[in-house]
């Protein structure tokens, strides 16, 4: 598409579009294209383009988000992002998810496997090269590979491991739009504090994307260089002298993970119809199993807790996005706005139906779907570190162009780390949990499907997991950092059960992603190039992306609500979280940790807990710095209302709710439940 015809697009349909930028404060903006005009129109609310840079370099991306909130590198997070962590520092005889824990001293904090911080440094637009080198392309297939290639080329020419630059190029608006992201990591992460999981989780599941809310999810960690020193970070954030009131601007700054909110109806149609029934079928399958294993003792409850905690989680917040999908309000309002857009595209005689194209590849995309769920493997499995052990060496072994997407060099550290690190491994769960693997792939491929005879051999799935699982050595760190280190080779020569099995199983997968690439994700990120430049050539940055697991911006106002005729107050006390533990008799999961519990009289009844905004957000916000238009911190994101559970389509500010907990109450835990003034007054700058 040529740049006059898009302009002649702008000039002749906008007046014609009802796809309107964003209303209310929806957004989740790149920090360069903040909408500081439209927050002092809409709020009254000059934004300092300094403090915007101070918060965008105090910011922290741990796979979820945090921040800096000392000039020692203290960083501040939810309980629930070092959930893992703390899940691998425990032992039968060291829990730490049920006593909590508190470095007295900082040679006492614990190092995080497999945990990395990253900071944003810069980002540069690298549009123009990336599409010239795919546009010269003479089919899909040599479009995915010249893509791939250039951004392999952009990555490398950036990173540089040993000084702990990181360079990641990230599409926006369906590859309109590529920038290259630059970090600087850190892999030397510790634990300060964590609260219990009794006070972090409060309410367990029935609570989960529940408002009113009563929990304390915050967790301090600490970064540390390689030379052992804590890291000093060109900026922290400064706890507020003034806590936020009702109605008062706040604003967000973290790392939503993904959004879908610029895609074609026959794309969320595809979703609602394919991939979610089996997604949630499989997130059942495996509560249920690990609900059963769990029952078993208490040590095999404290062995599943994570990944109950986990599953249970992803499985609320799926089910509320597939509730959305099936709203024919919601669905309604995206036809309209897409044939609009269409029509608007049309009468401009642009060439070619890029929505006909994306249909046509979703199409694909649907027979590809039970197949791909099918050799999924299970997440982080001994199976699935098996099948990525094999996967890591057999891409390394080709040029960057022919690997799988999220091979490249600049990804592979991640993978490499993940499997190095060391985790518990629990050879009871593991049979469970492969059980219930297996049992998904013989329901979605069949019992003639190649992989199901390669893996089953005449076995029921729980006999081929209790043999596979009693024979591997993968569950052993040392022998996946053997694995590593020796790559093609070493899997090669290996003789361990799941390493042959997934020698087998791994090329089954690599063509089907193999597949996808070039007949399903190579004509639709054509075809909506073609959609999102007529989208982003009409609006420009008014618009902003879908969430890219990036660093953004959101914004919006301490605020209640009013949903299904009750009330909502804009915060919650520790007064509430007391009187909510005695409602239920302190019964499970409403039951207090006894120094939670001992806090009465400690802890005046009328601190803040929790507290709702109106601030878009997703999954990856969780432990997002919640600050006032200062810059200073009064809260922490750890979670969003049911009502906002369809934020990944489509973003409303009537009873969509950001929760999180209020800085005070952070505060009080730490002066006067968990001993941990020292932390407190480092926090305070004292």
């Amino acid at each position: 598409m040529t740049t006059p015809t898009i302009r002649h697009l702008v000039v002749s349909a906008a007046a014609a579009l009802s796809v309107l930028p964003a209303g209310a404060d929806e957004g989740m903006w790149t920090f360069e294209h903040a909408p500081l005009a439209a927050i002092a129109k809409r709020h009254g609310v000059q934004i300092d383009p300094q403090m915007l840079a101070r918060l965008q370099a105090a910011s922290v991306h741990v796979g979820a988000s945090a921040s800096f909130v000392s000039a020692d590198g203290l960083m501040l997070t939810n309980h629930h992002v070092v959930e893992g962590c703390v899940a691998r520092l425990s032992s039968a005889t060291k829990n730490l998810a049920a006593t909590g824990f508190v470095a007295a001293r900082r040679q006492d904090e614990l190092r995080c496997p497999g945990f990395t911080a990253r900071v944003l440094l810069r980002t540069e637009d690298v549009s123009a090269r990336i599409q010239a080198a795919a546009g010269s392309a003479a089919d899909d297939a040599a479009r995915n590979t010249a893509r791939k290639a250039e951004i392999a080329r952009i990555e490398k020419a950036c990173t540089d491991e040993r000084q702990g630059q990181r360079c990641n190029v990230v599409s926006f608006y369906s590859g309109a739009r590529y920038a290259l992201y630059h970090y600087r990591e850190w892999d030397d992460v510790r634990l300060a504090w964590a609260p219990e999981s009794d006070a972090g989780f409060y309410g367990g599941d029935p609570d989960n994307f529940v408002y009113p809310r009563f929990a304390l999810d915050a967790a301090l960690m600490r970064v540390y260089e390689r030379n052992g020193q804590p890291h000093r970070p060109a900026q922290h954030l400064r706890l507020a002298a003034r806590m936020p009131r009702d109605g008062e601007l706040l604003f967000v700054s973290g790392h939503p993970g993904h959004t879908e909110r610029l895609r074609t109806v026959a794309q969320l149609e595809s979703a609602r119809d394919v991939e979610m029934p089996i997604a949630l079928a499989t997130a059942r399958a495996e509560i249920a199993a690990l609900h059963a294993y769990a029952a078993t003792s208490p040590e095999a409850a404290r062995q599943a807790q994570s990944g109950i905690f986990g599953t249970e989680n992803w499985f609320k917040s799926m089910d509320g996005e597939y509730q959305a999908l099936k709203d024919a309000a919601l669905l309604k309002a995206k036809r309209q706005d897409e044939q609009t857009l269409r029509d608007a595209y049309r009468q401009r005689g642009l060439a070619g139906d890029p929505w006909a194209d994306i249909a046509r590849a979703n199409a694909v995309q649907d027979t590809l779907t039970p197949q791909l769920w099918g050799l999924n493997f299970g997440y982080k499995t001994a199976l699935a570190r098996a099948v990525d052990l094999v996967a890591i060496a057999h891409e390394r072994g080709l040029p960057e162009d022919q690997r799988l997407a999220d091979f490249g060099d600049a990804s592979l550290p991640d993978k490499e780390r993940g499997l190095r690190a060391e985790s518990p491994f629990y050879p009871a769960l593991e049979t469970v949990r492969l059980t219930t693997t297996l049992e998904r792939s013989l329901a979605l491929l069949g019992a003639d499907h190649p992989y199901m005879r390669l893996v089953l051999q005449g076995r029921s799935p729980r006999q081929a997991a209790e043999a596979l699982v009693a024979a591997t050595r993968v569950g052993e760190r040392a022998e996946r950092e053997r694995l590593l280190s020796g790559g093609a080779a070493a899997i090669a020569a290996s003789t361990d059960p799941l390493i042959v099995l997934a020698r087998e199983a791994w090329p089954m997968r690599r063509a089907l992603r193999l597949r996808a690439e070039t007949e399903v994700d190579t004509p639709i990120r054509r075809a909506a190039e073609a959609i999102d430049q007529a989208r982003f050539a009409l609006y420009g940055h008014d618009v902003p992306p879908d969430a890219t697991n990036t660093l953004r911006l959101s914004f919006g106002p301490a605020k209640g609500y009013v949903s299904n005729g009750l009330t909502h107050p804009w915060k919650t006390t520790w007064g509430g979280w007391w009187d909510r533990a005695d409602s239920f008799d302190q019964q499970e999961p409403f039951k207090l940790p006894a120094r939670i519990d001992q806090a009465r009289g400690k802890v005046p009844a009328s601190t803040p807990l929790d507290f709702v905004l109106t601030a878009d957000i997703i999954g990856g916000n969780s432990g997002s710095p919640v600050v006032n238009a200062k810059g200073e911190l009064v809260g922490l994101i750890f979670d969003g209302n049911l009502e906002g559970l369809g934020g990944n389509y489509a973003y409303q500010d009537h009873t969509a709710r950001a929760i999180a907990v209020h800085a005070d109450a952070i505060m009080a835990a730490l002066e006067k439940v968990y001993g941990a003034g020292h932390l407190a007054r480092e926090m305070r700058g004292w």
